[in-house]
């Protein structure tokens, strides 16, 4: 999810000349597969992030549940991120596989109608941005949810669990588990070289700051992604 703040800097970036239609494909910069999901939205720069960072796992949550009490994707939902967002998390993975850690994705390019769904069920601007007042960065593919794993994918001792709307969800972590701390500490840091800031309210959420990347309005119907009823 994420806080109202980033709103107004992504209106910035959009209004300063930031494409929102569809440009020519770019050739040659990952190896996408035949599916036509896939292949639209290399037209809106959003790639897999498999693609992008290779060794990453990938364990969508709003698969199964959400904040809403449903899941917010069907089964075959891609798990995609915008290029050149994608870029620096390949930098972080590849920090975080060197001390024989591994990064897991929870969620990154989310459609706007997953948002409005998101907000619908939360209705805290602390956690969700309200629809009438723009997306969240997700929305354009330059956030990303995530938690650090070990090599085999097996899970590490982090904060909390995923979207838990309490104070210890905080990035500042605040408890004496000395392992939760140098997890978190490890993550953070690796994240925050790489180029992505952290927020203050959700210890797994990350963003890309805005500048170069080239980032465009795109819903679900626009890539034939199916939603849930």
């Amino acid at each position: 999810m994420r806080a109202l703040p980033r709103i107004i800097a992504l209106t910035a970036l959009l209004a300063f000349g930031i494409p929102l239609i569809p440009v020519p494909e770019a050739a040659g910069l990952f190896n996408f597969s035949k599916d036509p999901v896939i292949r639209k939205a290399k037209r809106y720069n959003l790639v897999p992030v498999t693609d992008a960072a290779p060794g990453v796992f990938v364990d969508m949550r709003y698969k199964f549940t959400s904040a809403s009490g449903k899941p917010l994707y069907l089964k075959d939902m891609p798990c995609l991120i915008n290029a050149d967002s994608g870029k620096k998390l390949k930098v972080a993975q590849r920090e975080v596989a060197r001390q024989g850690y591994a990064l897991k994705i929870w969620d990154a390019w989310r459609p706007p109608e997953a948002h409005k769904a998101l907000w619908e069920a939360v209705k805290d601007p602390r956690y969700v941005v309200p629809p009438e007042k723009g997306l969240s960065w997700h929305c354009y593919g330059i956030s990303i949810d995530l938690t650090l794993v070990k090599a085999d994918g097996s899970p590490t001792k982090m904060p909390t669990k995923f979207d838990v709307f309490t104070k210890e969800a905080a990035s500042n972590y605040t408890g004496n588990d000395p392992e939760i701390k140098k997890n978190l500490a490890l993550l953070q840091n690796s994240m925050r070289k790489a180029g992505f800031s952290k927020i203050n309210d959700e210890w797994w959420h990350f963003d890309d700051k805005p500048g170069a990347q080239r980032v465009f309005q795109v819903t679900a119907k626009d890539l034939g992604i199916e939603m849930p009823k």
